[in-house]
């Protein structure tokens, strides 16, 4: 995963193939690193086996489509080609963060996370979102947060 992020944060590319099930291991950060180096790439999750719901929290995370194992291979050209030749929409903040919060809590419910500990969790890395995508330092935030930088990383590090 971390080879992935590293060509994705070094080369640009016009077409993303993202496992699903791959990426939903550390989806905030990088769907984080997708938005912040790929902005403008076209996006394709593939499934082995595509599940209803996971279909449509792809969707909802702005994949162009998605494509599976059993697909022949005349309707995967198809599909890329299509995909490609759509112009991207603009970013829906709204969408990324439900979709971040949808797999937050996922992993929550999966692990059966107590309410205070996931309450931790979602805030250490909303907070780290924040930092990691306005380019933001430490001090901005606390600062903006009425809060000592102190405070702050002893949040984020606990």
């Amino acid at each position: 995963m971390e080879s992935a992020l590293e060509l994705i944060r070094r080369h640009s590319f016009q077409l993303l193939l993202l496992d699903w099930y791959l990426i939903q291991a550390d989806f905030s950060a990088f769907w984080s690193t997708i938005d912040n180096f790929q902005p403008n790439s076209c996006r394709i999750a593939l499934f082995t086996s595509p599940q209803l719901n996971d279909v449509i929290a792809a969707m909802k995370s702005e994949m162009s489509d998605v494509l599976w194992a059993y697909q022949n291979s005349a309707v995967l050209k198809v599909k890329i080609k299509d995909a490609l030749s759509q112009e991207k929409p603009s970013t829906i903040v709204h969408s990324y963060v439900s979709q971040w919060v949808d797999s937050l809590t996922d992993r929550a419910v999966t692990r059966k996370t107590s309410l205070s500990k996931a309450r931790k969790e979602f805030s250490k890395t909303f907070l780290s979102q924040i930092l990691s995508q306005n380019k933001m330092r430490h001090s901005q935030l606390a600062d903006a947060m009425h809060i000592t930088a102190r405070t702050l990383h002893r949040h984020l590090s606990e």
